[in-house]
Order: C-alpha cells, then structure tokens, then sequence
C-alpha cells in the first residue's frame, strides 16, 4: 500500500486519506510520514512582511516559482508541512495548506501588552516565538519565550488557551539572534553569546546548552536543521562553513562536516547577500545587486546549492516589487493531520481571502475556487452556530 501511494500526487493523497479508515491509517503512519516526506522534497516559501505582501512558493524539484498577493498576512513559522500565520498583527492560525484543515488562535494578553508580533517595530520580540507540530502526539503548540532581563519564563498554547508552566529558566542576559527550531520534541533557541535555550515540549522544562561559535569571523550565520541535527553554517567572503551540533546533552560541540565556496559573495560582489535555508542537502543563498545612482535593489536572485553534487543552481527571481526584507521559509507538503484543527471562527474578508491563497498555492485549483469553499464552510458554521444559540433561548 506504500509503495503505491508513494507513486501519487500529494493533492491525492491528502484527498485519498478521507475516503476510508484503512487508508487514513496507513497516511498517519508515523514511518510513511517520513518517507513520503523525504520523497516529496522541502520546497521553498518566500514572503515580503514590510511594506508589501507578496508570497511566493517554490515546489521542490521546480524552479518555477508561484507568486501570489496576501493582505496584511505575515507567516511566522513553519513546521511538518504546517504554517504559523498572523493576520493583521493580531490573529493567530495554524494551517495544513495541502489538507485545507486550520485554526484561529487568539494572542495572548502579555503579547498583546508587550506588542510581540508588531512588525514594525518589534523585530527582536517576533524571535521569541516558537512553533512545532509533533508528528507522533500529533499535536501542534505555540510557545512563548518571555525575556525578563536573566531570566526566562514561557507561556504555551496546544490549540485551546494560553497557560504559563511553572518553568523557568535563569542565566546571563543575551539577545535571541534568530527564531527557533524544532528538533526531536524541543525548540531551540541561538543566543548572540552562542549558547542555546532548549524547551521540551513534552516535559515543558527549560534548559541551557552551553557552547560557542566556531572560531570563524563569519559575515552571516544560519541556524536550521540539517540530516536529523542542528546545524550552524557560518560563512565569509570566501567561505561558507558548515558545522553539526554533537554530545548535545553532555559535551556539546560543532563539528565541522562540510565547507564550500562562497561563490555568491566571492565573484559577484552584490550590494546584500544572505543565507536563508538548509535542509541537510540543499543551501538557499540570496543575492541583491544594487543601483548606486539611484539606491534601488534591482535584481533579487534565489540560489540553491546542493552539498551532495556541489553545484549551484539559479533557483528564481524576486520581483522588484517584492520588498528587500525577505523572509523565508522551508515547506514540505504533508497528508498529516494534527488534534483540534478544522475550526472555523468569524472572521472579515480579507482574512479569508488570504488564507484560501496559502492554502491554493499548493493546490492545482486556482485560490478563488479555494476561497469560493472556504466562504461557504464559513457560511455553513455560522448557521449551525445561530441555530444553536436558538435552541438554548428556547429553552431557557
């Protein structure tokens, strides 16, 4: 049954797995998860958060790229083929793009007081955020690292509230230098000192890795997941340098697996280049040339190089009406669902607007037909709700 379903489209998939209990089961299959995974490749989601909201998706194995308009939606995390969502710098949701399953959750009042997610102003607070979806419990949760000067407390939503556990976690101050990522059941945490703040899902308990950089005077650093490890790649003018965390829990140290050129930085000399994603195979490089005379970015490139073959690739070109603060994000399709998704709340227009367009842009339909089915589930909830709320003054 495997083997057969790995020879189908995605999109089958996922609408396959509703028709029977059998083939839900084998779907779910933790094994077949990962496999099916691994075969369908990590694409690439990209997204202007500023002053435009443009999005832009690359399947795995295609260069050409999706580009579509969101309003006033930003994507905050991305985990297990599942996407962290805020619209209009106040409304959370978690959504599976390929199933069409979602959830609105609320901020909670200390991220509200504190502004967490505004964009424009609080770009070091947006790095306390954390997002994970267990494929095992099948659960997904939001976690929020609150910075008390030296020490560090947590608030947690699973898809019903915002509770804080009784976990805290006291050391020298130091500021976050990227956003979180998961591994094996916890999030983690690069500080500028080099050290790491590692939270455990499950056991919801803190703790510090004490560790520091390599000794490299990098220019740009990436933290990510690479072959099942966490991965620091560091890079120069000449180099880039990839380094994998070992004895995590006991003598922890970045051991260096591979080093490679850096072409992009070395040869062209663009006005803006970065390191934007790593799988454990495949490098994700951006480059901006600059205008002088008139102090414009006119040519945005993606590139991928692939450490196994060492060849890079021309993967896509920004639109010179994508903002320069581009964000990225590795996306990989999944049938998977996950506890207490499929929740439908009121909400305006242009929420649903741009939530059938994540959702379309790894559909082979086009996002008004999506949106189209989305108004009516919409529709069909605030009915029954209605309804329900009638029966109970009736009663009373």
């Amino acid at each position: 049954m495997h083997k057969i379903l790995f020879m189908i489209d995605h999109r089958s998939v996922a609408m396959m797995r509703c028709t029977n209990r059998s083939l839900q089961t084998h779907t779910n299959d933790p094994d077949f998860e990962s496999e099916y995974s691994s075969r369908v490749g990590s694409g690439l989601v990209h997204i202007s958060p500023y002053s435009s909201y443009y999005l832009s998706y690359n399947p795995s194995g295609d260069f050409r790229s999706l580009k579509m308009t969101v309003w006033k939606t930003h994507i905050l995390g991305s985990c297990s083929g599942f996407l962290l969502l805020l619209f209009d710098d106040d409304l959370l949701c978690v959504v599976n793009p390929l199933t069409k399953k979602f959830r609105f959750v609320n901020q909670s009042r200390l991220m509200r007081l504190s502004r967490v997610l505004n964009y424009a102003h609080h770009r070091q607070k947006r790095k306390h955020l954390g997002f994970a979806v267990d494929r095992t419990t099948k659960r997904f949760k939001i976690v929020h690292m609150i910075d008390l000067g030296e020490t560090y407390k947590f608030e947690i939503n699973a898809g019903n509230s915002w509770r804080r556990p009784k976990t805290k976690l006291t050391c020298y101050s130091s500021d976050l230098m990227k956003t979180p990522v998961y591994l094996d059941g916890s999030l983690h945490w690069l500080r500028n000192d080099g050290s790491i703040v590692a939270f455990n899902l499950e056991t919801e308990q803190a703790r510090l890795i004490p560790i520091k950089f390599p000794q490299v005077n990098s220019l740009k650093t990436l933290f990510a997941v690479g072959n099942r490890r966490l991965t620091l790649i560091s890079a120069t003018e000449k180099d880039i340098y990839v380094y994998a965390l070992e004895s995590i829990l006991n003598d922890p140290k970045w051991v260096l697996v591979n080093q490679i050129m850096n072409v992009v930085a070395d040869i062209k000399r663009p006005s803006y280049w970065n390191l934007e994603a790593y799988e454990g195979k495949c490098l994700v490089l951006r480059e901006n040339s600059k205008r002088e005379e008139i102090g414009l970015y006119y040519n945005r490139v993606v590139h991928v190089y692939d450490l196994t073959t060492n060849k890079r690739v021309f993967m896509d070109s920004i639109p010179g009406w994508f903002n320069v603060n581009q964000v990225f994000f590795q996306f990989t399709p999944s049938t998977s669902y996950v506890v207490g998704l499929d929740e439908i709340l009121p909400c305006d227009d242009t929420c649903i607007s741009s939530l059938s367009t994540i959702m379309a842009m790894v559909d082979e339909r086009s996002s008004e037909k999506v949106e189209n089915q989305l108004r009516k589930r919409s529709a069909e909830h605030n009915l029954l709700q209605h309804q329900s709320a009638y029966k109970k003054t009736r009663l009373v």
